[in-house]
Formats: structure tokens, sequence, C-alpha cells
């Protein structure tokens, strides 16, 4: 007699081996889901991070914005000077205007 198992779409030759297999499918199945929940976690905690970083920096740049505004009022303009790596650092930043500009409209 052949045991047929419909979670593995395979025939066996005992129920024991039935079983097994199915026992098997099962373990597979439920270390999958973990990973993906554990993944899922991850990502999540993640993005809170980044989420809490990029409210940081949009106040830190509000700020840096009143307090060049206030004084540029006070004394006229504001002249820095930057290093290189200053320039490097600040490349990703230097478009936020148009961004800005774009999704906030």
């Amino acid at each position: 007699m052949k045991y047929y198992s419909e979670i593995t779409k395979k025939n066996y030759d005992t129920p024991a081996e039935c079983m097994e297999a199915e026992r098997a499918v099962a373990k597979a199945r439920k270390e999958e889901q973990e990973k993906k929940e554990k993944k899922a976690a991850e990502r999540k905690e993640q993005a809170a991070k980044v989420t809490a970083a990029r409210e940081a920096y949009i106040e830190a740049r509000s700020n840096y914005a009143k307090e060049l505004e206030d004084f540029t009022k006070k004394f006229g303009n504001y002249h820095a000077t930057y290093t290189d790596e200053d320039a490097k650092r600040m490349a990703p930043a230097l478009f936020d205007f148009i961004l800005d500009g774009f999704f906030n409209s």
C-alpha cells in the first residue's frame, strides 16, 4: 500500500515516512516564517531609526535657516569657507531646496 501526502504531493511506502516528510515540511515552513518575521522586525526597527534621523535633520536644518536669517537681517550677508571634505559631505543637501519645493507644493 502507498501513502500519499497532500502537503508534499508525494507517495510514501509507510505512514511513518509520510508523517516524517510532512513534519519536515512544516518545520521548514515555520523556520521560513520566523525568518520573514525577524527580517520584518529588523526592517521596522531600522525604518524607525531613519525616521528619527530625518526628523532630527529637518529640525536642525530649520534651526540653521532661522539662525542664518536672523544673522543676515542683523549683519547683512554671511560668508563661510568650506574645505573639500565639507563640500563632499554637503553635496547631498545642495539640492534639497529643489526637492522641498517639488514635494511640498
